[in-house]
Order: C-alpha cells, then sequence, then structure tokens
C-alpha cells in the first residue's frame, strides 16, 4: 500500500471526523509541551480509531435499546471521542514506532519490499532492493546491482548443451563480450566459437563454469529491459485488551466539589487514562530496548583526569552519532533519529550544549524531553535501568521503522454508576497488537562507571 492509497483509503474518515481533529490540532499546537501539529499519517490514523469508536458506540446502543435499557444510560458517544483524542496523539509511541490502527481484532499490518524482478550477473530475481529492513543488496553483489540498469553485464553464467549457449541480455555489443581469457573479435568470432550479437547465441562452445561479460546494446530496438517489482508484505497480527477500574466515595467527591470545586470524577479519569497510556508506552519502549539487536555502544561516565565534567559530557554526542550510523551501516538506508534514555543518559543529555529541553518537562510516565542538535529526539523513559539508552530510527510514513503499534479499541469508558454502598465505579480498556518486525533499526546503549 503505497503512502498516497493509504491517505486516499481513509480521506471519507478524515472529512467525517475533520471537526475533532481540527480540534486535537489546534490544542497539540498550542500546547507548551508539544507545540506542533498533527502530520497526515497521524491525522489518518486518528480518524480510523475514532470511527473505530463510533461504530462500536452505535451497535452498543441498539443493543442496550432492544433489552429495554435507556440508551441514556451508556456513556456520551462525545466522551468515547474526546478521550481517544486526548489520548492517542500524545503516545510516546506515536513518535518512535509504526501506527497501523487495525479495523478488525485480528488484522494485517504492512511492510513495502522492492526487488530485482530479472537475473543479470550476480543479481537473481527476487533479491532485495529495499524493505522495512535495508537497502541495497548484499556486499558480494554490489557491483552486479549497480550495473543492474546499465549496459554492462558481469560473471553470467553459461549454460551449455549440444555445443552453444544463449546470452540473457540482447542484442550484444560487437567487441564487447569476454568468455575466459577470449573476447570477441566484432566480426562474431570468439576463440574457436561464433557469436549471433542479435540472438546472443554462441555456437561451438565447450568447457565448464564458464562466465560471460559483455555490454547490453541499449540503444538498439527492441531490447530487453531489466525490471523491478514492489511487493505488499504483511504480517497477521491479534490485538490484546489492557483494562482498569476506578473507584471513589461518594462523600469524597462531594467535599471535594464543595470546598475546592473540583470535580474528583475528572481527576481520577485523567489518572487512570494517564495509567494506561504510560503502560502502553513503557512497554513498547522496554520491547525496543530488549530488540536482541547486535549493536551497541557504552560511554564511560567518569571524568578522566584532566579533562572538564562538561567537556567529557559533551563527548557524549559523539557516542551517540557512532550509535546512529551503526543503523546505517547495517540497513544502508536510515540513520538513527531518536534516544529512549534512562536517568544517567537522561543527566548527561539534560547538561549537553546541544540539548534543547521541550517547553514543559512535567510529565509523568515517558515523555518527550527535548532534541539533540536538531537531529534527535530525546525521549526520557522510567521504566528503563539508570544506565540504558537506545538509539532507534522511525521513518515518515506508517511502513517506515522496525516495530509496529496497531491499535484496535482505543482507550474507552464503560458507564460510571454511583451504587447503594456510595462507591463510584467506572471502567476503562483498551485494545492493541504490536510486533517487532527488525532490530536492525536500534542500538543498545549503556552507561558504564570505570574508574582509572
Amino acid at each position: 500500500m503505497q503512502v498516497r492509497e493509504y491517505l486516499t483509503e481513509n480521506e471519507h474518515l478524515l472529512r467525517k471526523h475533520s471537526r475533532m481533529i481540527s480540534a486535537v490540532n489546534k490544542a497539540l499546537k498550542e500546547n507548551a509541551n508539544y507545540g506542533r501539529e498533527l502530520d497526515d499519517f497521524k491525522k489518518a490514523n486518528l480518524a480510523v480509531m475514532l470511527e473505530n469508536v463510533s461504530h462500536a458506540f452505535d451497535v452498543r446502543a441498539k443493543l442496550v435499546e432492544a433489552q429495554g435499557t435507556q440508551v441514556g444510560d451508556i456513556a456520551k458517544k462525545n466522551d468515547y471521542l474526546n478521550l481517544i483524542s486526548a489520548v492517542m496523539p500524545t503516545l510516546v509511541a506515536e513518535d518512535l514506532v509504526n501506527v497501523q490502527p487495525l479495523k478488525q481484532k485480528a488484522g494485517v499490518v504492512y511492510y513495502l519490499k522492492n526487488v530485482f524482478d530479472d537475473d543479470k550477473g550476480l543479481i537473481k530475481k527476487g533479491d532485495v532492493i529495499s524493505s522495512f529492513e535495508r537497502v541495497y543488496v548484499k556486499n558480494e553483489k554490489l557491483q552486479s546491482a549497480f550495473n543492474y540498469t546499465a549496459e554492462t553485464v558481469e560473471a553470467e553464467a553459461l549454460v551449455i548443451e549440444d555445443g552453444k549457449a544463449k546470452l540473457a541480455w540482447t542484442p550484444i555489443v560487437p567487441g564487447s563480450l569476454h568468455i575466459g581469457n577470449d573476447v570477441d573479435d566484432g566480426e562474431g568470432h570468439i576463440g574457436s566459437a561464433t557469436i549471433d550479437y542479435e540472438t546472443g547465441v554462441i555456437s561451438g562452445i565447450s568447457g565448464s563454469d564458464l562466465e560471460a561479460n559483455y555490454d547490453h546494446d541499449m540503444y538498439a530496438a527492441p531490447i530487453r529491459v531489466p525490471r523491478i517489482k514492489t511487493i505488499v508484505t504483511d504480517i497477521t497480527v491479534t490485538a490484546r485488551p489492557r483494562k482498569l477500574a476506578t473507584a471513589f466515595s461518594l462523600d469524597a467527591a462531594y467535599d471535594l466539589q464543595m470546598t475546592q470545586n473540583v470535580d474528583l470524577q475528572s481527576i481520577i479519569a485523567g489518572a487512570a487514562t494517564d495509567e494506561i497510556r504510560s503502560e502502553i508506552d513503557g512497554e513498547i519502549l522496554n520491547d525496543l530496548a530488549n530488540s536482541g539487536t547486535t549493536m551497541t555502544v557504552s560511554f564511560n561516565q567518569p571524568v578522566p583526569f584532566g579533562i572538564s565534567r562538561a567537556d567529557h559530557y559533551e563527548s557524549f554526542y559523539q557516542t551517540i552519532v557512532e550509535g546512529a550510523n551503526k543503523i546505517y551501516a547495517k540497513t544502508r538506508r536510515i540513520t538513527g533519529n531518536y534516544l529512549i534514555v534512562g536517568e544517567n543518559a537522561a543527566n548527561i543529555l539534560e547538561t549537553h550544549s546541544k540539548f534543547k529541553a521541550a517547553a514543559s518537562l512535567n510529565e509523568a510516565g515517558p515523555h518527550v524531553a527535548g532534541t539533540l542538535n536538531g537531529k534527535f529526539l530525546v525521549v526520557k523513559n522510567p521504566y528503563f535501568g539508570a544506565d540504558d539508552f537506545v538509539i532507534g530510527y522511525n521513518g515518515d510514513t506508517p511502513w517506515d521503522g522496525g516495530y509496529v503499534y496497531a491499535p484496535y479499541m482505543a482507550i474507552t469508558s464503560t458507564q460510571f454508576i454511583m451504587g447503594e454502598n456510595f462507591l463510584g465505579t467506572q471502567g476503562y480498556a483498551t485494545s492493541y497488537a504490536k510486533k517487532l518486525l527488525s532490530s536492525d533499526f536500534y542500538v543498545n546503549g549503556l552507561i558504564t562507571h570505570v574508574t582509572e
């Protein structure tokens, strides 16, 4: 599924929920802690989740009516939609991993793969050009890959039957054919054999394990043209739930309302959604730390003799760049663009000259702390060990990253009930799937404490 197709597919949902999305966009832009708008993909993802819950509410309302209960007993539809709009765009995971909302509990998430579609030289049909993991082929095939669209054909294995072999890419440029130590004379002869430049048929040839190097005449017409193919690959995932219940007494709520004019139900609702949101972010961030990557970097925190603390901490940036480039060397496609840090890495970064703090830092759970040199988004994670940090990459589209978060039911509440025992209760639930696609997008970092 291409970028434009994804946006077009959800265009009607964007129109349907445009007022809510516009309000969220405006609120995020004006919020000191975020100060940025939703991009097109986040708008589309939010529209899908709003539609999921909107549809679920309509179905639930019909079921309640059928049972003889008043529809007014269900939490208002707008309350559900407001809850989603408040929570989903502020998940840290939205900035760190692919987000592909599910429209049903068991669904598929997608990634794109481009492959060579012909054998040419060392390149074989099906060799990967680029995918969510890497761009281009293995080192031993690089030269053939660089020549895939060129006239040059290298190391084509000859299949000889009854003294004949046929070259794959025709017509052939006269005088360009090399087989072993033999070179064609431009007149149709090569060693004791003959070559038909139009058909590529070599006659009177013998031997084993022979390879041909030649030029494919691309000025001629008709010619055979090498092809590439884009494959949409899907992975099946199933959403799993999280649930939480809240409770408070009527008297406590009444006292707080009368003395402070504060709605205790709203406060508890905020605490519940913050807890679930924090747990989702914490789970996903810890998954990234446990991706199984073999790439690591480290930084020794004690200050060496003769170097100031400020200068030593400044050198931490070099460690970050080293880790980001490990991702680039592994994938040949992308460089790390964010950091997830525990306490000690945060201590170093927040005093770094290249660090720009977010406008508001009073956030619970995993949160965006700022940016480093305008290149790296920095996320503080209280669930990491103090010495742990991760360097990772996430792209601008829902298919460009090594991990996918697939929300199905955004955080949704049940109806608030005040029972005859004067205990008020309300439930909250969410459901989502997740999948690690590739560990090549992540580097694990460690702060060490070795003293000389």
